[in-house]
């Protein structure tokens, strides 16, 4: 066998492979990737090295182990490519019995094998083993060791790897010959060397090992294997992604590591600035500008430690506040990465808008599932120095299209995944562990959202800042007794300008009793001249009140081409006060619209989301205007998609408010008095908590109703997308389940609803005929 043209990735020419498409040539580029961003030696430490180890909060001095046994596995990792069966798989002959990366773990814990690593100074070859198994995230408990095809049993494995890539690189005690490994693996036919009872053995073990890291003393062990593991993974996708791009892997990686870090005259210059004048031209009327002025709590919140929580009214400035924050933190400490975290896509691109693309090009990115999309003519003004900024990432870089950019906005699921072990967010690892983050709308995080932010907080070393409108007492006293958050402001009499705010009245709220009273209390403000948001709790019911009103309707189930149109055309209405408007919406417009409502109808909703809402009617107060929002709430035909304990103390809520002028104040006191008590218990966190297992899980709570679809009408369009080779984003929508199905020539994704109808206006409908008027 040559073992030099043992492939590690598909070849064109399989006989005479490139040396990247080579066990030794992949591995080869692994390695240099890791020594690029980690350091070349276990005593020379890069910048990124050392914020990694603060990152996971492990010391100095535990470098040399980090680093050896990082590089072992790097070395190691792939070794059970060396089989017919992969062999075969990758030139299109076969498939493969079992994953490969498990067949490593196989190998290395052979006895022999075995024997040998553990005379490998500083190895902690537990760790190396169990990295090496679950690089790719796909080990879980349950799933761990299954084969990949039940008619396929058997393959040859080329005995020698082990002492050829040790030889190649150089490792301790290299030359070591496995001469009783076997070639023939059968994990079906009984024989002197058994392939099912070796794999047995080794699933035990590493039910053991995971025992033994739950141990109270094993934290820090605990702690290396998820540094180490997030490593290797980080250093194999970029010698696999790199070489496929043709990069060069030195030259491309000192690129992302070695830059200057940011500081905090780069915030004030390139984001603060020019964000402030564009507020001031907007603000401005007939062509002048109306200069900016800081508030005083904003100008404090520069002063805040690195572990914050910012509670303030909605249209209160947050947001500027963040970024005082962000120059302050850099100012002190100068990160390689600014990152501001958002919790749904339409909030990380108006994120963006507004604040990350006045960035460098070279250095703003837009993170979400949609990010491609969303930039496509974000910025049409012709005036708008920004139109000629090119924000695009290579698709083909995955992850890593990312790592040479250093201000992000993006949807929190991106990098706050890995805590569930999503792949692509552990290899932005290296981008947060030498960031600065801000968290936004936490308020709107669900209960294993939360959970997973609590313990990012509590396991995890970066500047972190917290921030929403409203915060349910619990979940405020989590994070700042917990996880050890400093609230501001903790006194609103230290902030005369925000607490004049607050205390102001800015709304006048009634309850009504019903859905027809809300009809002409809406029809009765557009008539007279007033902008009218209406929000109910699901779409079927957005659409028949929009249908019957003749008014705007929005919610989350258009294509997105459509919702991106709808969701133009609703802000731009609703800011200008010369026309009147009138809008059904779901809870969407609680955080992605940028509304001023003068009258807000709402069913009854979660005491945080009512609050959300009425934030969306008159935001803009002033004192000297004594203007009020009026607001009025109603029950629901039903709490569909709300359960009963999101609708604890709701009702109690707006009775307590009817007919009463509101301060946001005041809301704040009723957010305390009526919020859910029930104490959020912690969801399981897989990157904490799986040990030498690893596989992905949902960061979210698993409530979606719906899946990602095309109409049946644009199954053409797609295909013409495609072979263009051009975003779909744009005609994709969520359908309900039952509405969905698997198109024999497309696939799993997307599917293809079946049934119902779609109207531009209106989205996707379920029963149209139901709700023709």
């Amino acid at each position: 066998m040559d073992y030099k043209k043992i492939l590690a990735k598909n070849s064109k020419n399989p006989d005479s492979p490139e040396y990247g498409e080579t066990l030794f040539g992949h591995t080869d580029k692994v390695v240099e990737s890791f020594k690029i961003i980690f350091g070349k030696n276990k005593d020379a430490p890069t910048h990124l090295a050392d914020k990694w180890l603060k990152f996971f909060k492990l010391d100095e001095k535990d470098f040399k182990s980090f680093h050896q046994n990082s590089l072992i596995s790097c070395i190691l990792h792939d070794i059970g490519k060396a089989n017919s069966g992969f062999q075969d798989m990758v030139t299109r002959k076969g498939k493969q019995v079992i994953r490969h990366e498990y067949l490593s773990g196989l190998i290395l814990a052979y006895k022999d094998a075995w024997k040998w690593l553990n005379r490998i100074p500083e190895i902690d070859i537990k760790i190396v083993i169990s990295a090496v198994i679950s690089h790719h995230l796909k080990s879980g408990i349950d799933s761990l060791g299954e084969l990949k095809e039940p008619e396929l049993k058997t393959f040859t494995l080329f005995q020698n790897i082990l002492s050829e890539i040790s030889d190649y690189f150089k490792l301790p005690n290299s030359g070591h010959n496995l001469e009783d490994m076997p070639e023939i693996w059968d994990f079906d036919t009984p024989s002197d060397f058994n392939s099912s009872k070796l794999k047995d053995g080794l699933k035990k073990f590493l039910f053991i090992f995971r025992k033994e890291l739950k141990k109270k003393n094993s934290k820090k062990r605990r702690t290396m294997l998820a540094a180490i593991r997030s490593a290797l993974i980080a250093a194999d996708s970029a010698g696999s992604a790199l070489v496929r791009e043709n990069k060069n892997v030195t030259g491309w990686l000192e690129e992302c590591f070695a830059k200057k870090p940011l500081n905090g005259d780069y915030i004030q210059e390139r984001i603060i600035e020019p964000r402030i004048k564009e507020i001031e031209e907007k603000n401005g009327a007939q062509g002048k500008t109306k200069p900016f002025q800081w508030d005083d709590f904003q100008n404090a919140a520069g002063n805040l430690p690195e572990m914050s929580l910012l509670l303030s009214p909605c249209g209160s400035g947050k947001t500027l506040a963040a970024w005082r924050w962000i120059k302050a933190r850099l100012s002190k400490n100068p990160a390689a990465r600014v990152i501001f975290l958002y919790p749904t896509r339409a909030t990380a691109a108006e994120g963006f808008r507004d604040y990350v693309s006045w960035a460098p090009e070279a250095d703003a990115s837009l993170i979400s599932g949609t990010s491609k999309y969303e930039l496509e003519d974000m910025f049409e003004q012709e005036d708008d120095e920004r139109t000629e900024k090119d924000f695009t990432t290579e698709e083909r870089m995955y992850a890593l299209q990312y790592w040479q950019r250093r201000v992000f906005s993006a949807t929190v699921d991106q990098f706050l995944g890995f805590m569930q072990q999503t792949y692509g967010s552990v290899c932005l690892l290296p981008l947060l562990a030498d960031s600065v983050v801000v968290f936004d709308e936490i308020h709107s995080y669900d209960h294993s959202l939360f959970s997973a932010l609590k313990l990012f907080l509590k396991n995890f070393n970066i500047p972190a800042l917290c921030m929403t409108a409203s915060l349910p007492p619990l979940r405020k006293d989590d994070l700042v007794k917990e996880c050890g958050l400093t609230l501001f402001p903790s006194d609103l009499d230290k902030f005369k300008d925000l607490e004049k705010k607050a205390d102001m009245p800015r709304y006048k709220v009634f309850r009504i009793q019903e859905e027809y009273e809300a009809e002409q209390i809406a029809c009765n403000g557009f008539e007279n001249n007033k902008r009218v948001l209406w929000v109910v709790n699901t779409v079927a019911r957005s659409q028949t009140l929009a249908k019957k009103l003749n008014a705007l309707c929005y919610h989350s189930r258009f294509k997105l081409d459509d919702r991106k149109e709808k969701h133009k055309e609703i802000v731009d209405l609703f800011q200008q006060k010369e026309k009147p408007v009138l809008a059904v919406t779901t809870q969407v417009c609680e955080m992605s619209l940028d509304l001023d409502a003068d009258i807000l109808i709402s069913e009854a909703a979660p005491v945080t989301g009512m609050i959300q809402r009425m934030g969306r009617c008159n935001r803009h107060a002033k004192e000297e205007d004594n203007i009020k929002g009026q607001v009025y709430f109603y029950s629901p035909e039903d709490r569909f998609p709300y359960s009963e304990k999101d609708f604890e103390g709701s009702e109690g809520f707006i009775d307590e408010l009817d007919n009463k002028e509101v301060s946001q104040t005041f809301l704040a006191e009723m957010l305390q008095k009526y919020a859910p008590v029930d104490i959020e218990t912690e969801k399981y966190s897989a990157f904490l908590e799986d040990g030498p297992f690893a596989e992905t899980r949902e960061l979210r709570d698993e409530k979606d109703y719906t899946v990602s679809a095309i109409i049946s009408e644009d199954i053409s369009e797609y295909w013409k997308l495609r072979k263009e080779k051009k975003p779909i984003h744009g005609i994709i929508l969520p359908v309900p389940k039952r509405f969905a199905e698997k198109h024999h020539k497309i696939g799993k994704f997307p599917l293809v609803a079946k049934g119902g109808d779609y109207e531009p206006e209106y989205g996707f409908l379920e029963s149209p005929s139901a709700i023709t008027f």
